[in-house]
């Protein structure tokens, strides 16, 4: 044991003299090296680490020591602990994806900040040439800098919280926070279709839900209990209560199969709606593109003021901001579904 942590801390003072050294040098991650950091170095789960590695000392000490009842005790422990440590691996990898993501999408957003601050600059620019020119008034003028202000300062938000995102994003990975990180799985950003038909989701999430696993379990500790009961030296009574336990636990358990159906299916249909509600998204942001150039050719002409154009300048870029957000959240609620039908590397591949 003091072997084990004496290496760890001397991984982690390598590792972290490696990375000052490299400071100029941005680390390139895939979703998959992100998890992989964060299970070497994450605080929280190294202490997880620590607790599995204690209960299999124990274990090993009962073994050495031979005394059944201590043996029995060890084991159990050693059971939950080794559970215990493999829902929280996985647990990890899904945050690192989930985090991960989120980046990825608070890198998208500063883009779109951007492009909307530069529209709004060449507005402007326009705007004080044909002002120059006396075709436009004073208050064109104002209106083009309250919308470039506005939008220089949606840009600094979008900094900001993108910095924010990238230091909790190195603290999930037990990374200093200010290092520089280059995310490469760029294919996050795009639409991912959901391929499972409902029926197919639910029974893959059926032998993996935690509820339904423990009614299952309380069943056959039940129906062991009628089989035991049936015993010609076993009292009439006690096999009476013991078929009125099994019946219990047969109804208590088609509760959970029911339950995790219909949480299924809200999922399921959730996901579709917000399928098209990106898909509406998509043709709304093309259609104001094209809108946004019909009326770009209307204001050259001078057929229309510029305060139609600001306003679909930025209509368009809260059309792409709102999309950036939902593709997020769909794709996160995508990758939460596939992991309750414990699809967890698919996830990882994109499909």
């Amino acid at each position: 044991m003091q072997r084990s942590a004496s290496f760890v801390l001397l991984a982690a003072l390598l590792f972290s003299l490696s990375l000052g050294a490299a400071a100029q040098e941005p680390l390139e991650l895939t979703v998959q090296g992100a998890a992989e950091l964060a299970l070497q170095y994450n605080l929280g789960y190294r202490v997880a680490t620590l607790d599995w590695e204690s209960a299999q000392a124990d274990l090993e000490r009962a073994q050495i020591v031979g005394d059944a009842d201590m043996l029995r005790e060890a084991e159990k422990k050693w059971a939950q602990a080794e559970k215990a440590y493999a829902e929280r691996t996985q647990e990890l990898k899904d945050l690192v994806r989930t985090s991960y993501q989120e980046l990825l999408e608070s890198e998208a957003t500063v883009e779109n900040a951007l492009l909307a601050k530069e529209r709004a600059e060449k507005q402007l620019a326009l705007d004080e040439n044909k002002h120059k020119a006396g075709l436009l008034s004073s208050l064109d003028i104002e209106r083009s800098r309250n919308s470039l202000l506005d939008a220089e300062r949606r840009y600094q938000r979008a900094l900001v919280d993108l910095e924010t995102r990238r230091m909790k994003f190195n603290e999930l990975l037990g990374l200093p926070l200010d290092t520089e990180l280059v995310l490469t799985e760029r294919l996050l950003l795009a639409f991912v279709p959901f391929d499972y038909d409902l029926q197919t989701c639910f029974e893959l999430a059926l032998p993996l839900d935690g509820a339904v696993a423990d009614a299952r379990e309380a069943l056959a500790k039940a129906q062991e209990a009628v089989a035991a009961a049936r015993s010609p030296f076993t009292p009439r009574v006690e096999l009476e209560q013991a078929l009125i336990n099994e019946e219990k636990a047969q109804i208590q358990l088609q509760q959970a199969e029911q339950a995790l159906y219909f949480r299924i299916r809200g999922d399921y249909y959730a996901l579709q709606d917000q399928v098209h509600a990106l898909q509406m998204a998509e043709r709304n942001i093309e259609l104001e593109r094209k809108a946004l150039q019909a009326e770009q050719s209307k204001y050259e002409a001078g057929v229309i003021s510029n305060a139609e154009i600001v306003a679909k300048q930025e209509n368009l870029a809260k059309l792409e901001q709102e999309y950036s957000a939902n593709l997020l959240q769909y794709s996160l609620a995508r990758v939460k579904l596939l992991q309750a039908m414990g699809k967890h590397e698919e996830s990882d591949q994109h499909e």
